[in-house]
C-alpha cells in the first residue's frame, strides 16, 4: 500500500496516520547485521540439500569462512586458497580464467574445469532477536548475484526462480519459520549468471573475475517489526517559486501489512 499526505493539510488537521504507525513500527523494530560468522562451500562438494544443511544438526566439514558482503572469489581470496587478482597475473592463475584474452567472459559458459560452475552455499548461524506482541520477523538482501536458493531452519524461503537478479533487494517475511528460544541457521544457494541472464550489466570491466561475481555482494540483515512494516520513506518538497516563504511537503512511504486482517492507523501530530 503507498501512503500519501500532504504536510501542511495534517498540520491543519493536527493528526497523523503515519506518524502513530512509524511509531507503532519502530516499537517493535529490532536489526540483527548478518555481517559476520558465514561459512561457504561448493556444492560440488556438498551432498546434503538446503534442507539439511540449513538445521543446527548439520556440522559443516571443510567450509571457509567468510564475511558478507563477499563474493565467492573475494572470500577465497580473503582466506587465501588463491593470491591477490590484482597482483600481476594472478588472475589468470586462477582455475576457469583461460578464455582469450580479450574476450568478454560474462558471454562465455564458465569452463568444465571452473570451481565456480557449480552453485555454492552460505551459511549462517544466529540468534533470534526476542519475542515482542505482535511482531514480524523480516530477512532482507539488499543484493545477490544472480541466482539463489534461501533456506531457513530447514524450510525453504525461496528459490532461484523468485531470487533472479544481480540488483535487486529482497524482503521475506520469516516470522514463522524464525526460532524464538533456539539457534537459527540460514542457508543461501547462490548461482552463478548464464551468459543469457542480465548480469551482463554488472560487467564494467575486462576482464572479468572466475567466479562472475557471484555471491552475497551487499549487506544481509534480519529485521524486527510490528505488524506493519514501513519501507521507502520519502519526504518532496515544492516550493511555490519565486515565494520562498512556504514549502509544501509530500510524504510518501511504503506500508506492507503482514497479517491476514485490515489495520487501521491514525494520523497524529508528533
Amino acid at each position: 500500500m503507498r501512503f500519501k499526505a500532504n504536510f501542511l493539510l495534517a498540520m491543519a488537521l493536527g493528526s497523523t496516520c503515519l506518524g502513530r504507525l512509524w511509531a507503532d513500527n519502530a516499537a517493535g523494530r529490532g536489526t540483527i547485521d548478518l555481517r559476520d560468522g558465514w561459512a561457504i562451500q561448493s556444492s560440488a562438494d556438498v551432498k546434503d540439500k538446503g534442507e539439511v544443511i540449513s538445521t543446527s544438526t548439520y556440522k559443516p566439514q571443510d567450509w571457509y569462512p567468510a564475511t558478507v558482503p563477499a563474493t565467492v572469489l573475494a572470500a577465497l581470496v580473503a582466506d587465501k586458497v588463491y593470491a591477490d587478482p590484482y597482483f600481476g597475473a594472478n588472475l589468470r592463475d586462477i582455475p576457469g580464467t583461460r578464455y582469450r584474452v580479450g574476450d568478454l567472459f560474462s558471454n562465455l559458459m564458465m569452463p568444465p574445469e571452473s570451481p565456480f560452475r557449480s552453485s555454492w552455499w552460505y551459511r549462517r548461524e544466529f540468534r533470534d532477536p526476542g519475542k515482542l506482541p505482535g511482531r514480524r520477523v523480516w530477512l532482507q538482501f539488499d543484493g545477490i548475484n544472480f541466482r539463489a536458493n534461501v533456506w531457513l531452519n530447514g524450510s525453504r524461503i525461496a528459490d532461484s526462480t523468485q531470487v533472479a537478479g544481480t540488483y535487486r533487494m529482497y524482503e521475506f517475511d520469516i516470522t514463522d519459520a524464525v526460532s524464538t528460544d533456539s539457534t537459527n541457521v540460514l542457508a543461501v544457494e547462490v548461482f552463478p549468471p548464464r551468459p543469457s541472464d542480465l548480469a551482463i550489466s554488472w560487467v564494467g570491466i575486462n576482464p572479468d573475475p572466475a567466479d562472475k561475481d557471484m555471491g552475497l555482494w551487499r549487506s544481509v540483515r534480519i529485521v524486527t517489526t510490528g505488524p506493519i512494516a514501513i519501507r521507502h520513506p520519502q519526504v518532496i518538497s515544492h516550493l511555490d517559486l519565486p515565494n520562498k516563504k512556504v514549502a509544501h511537503l509530500t510524504i510518501t512511504a511504503d506500508l506492507q501489512n503482514a497479517t491476514d486482517h485490515p489495520i487501521k492507523g491514525i494520523l497524529k501530530r508528533s
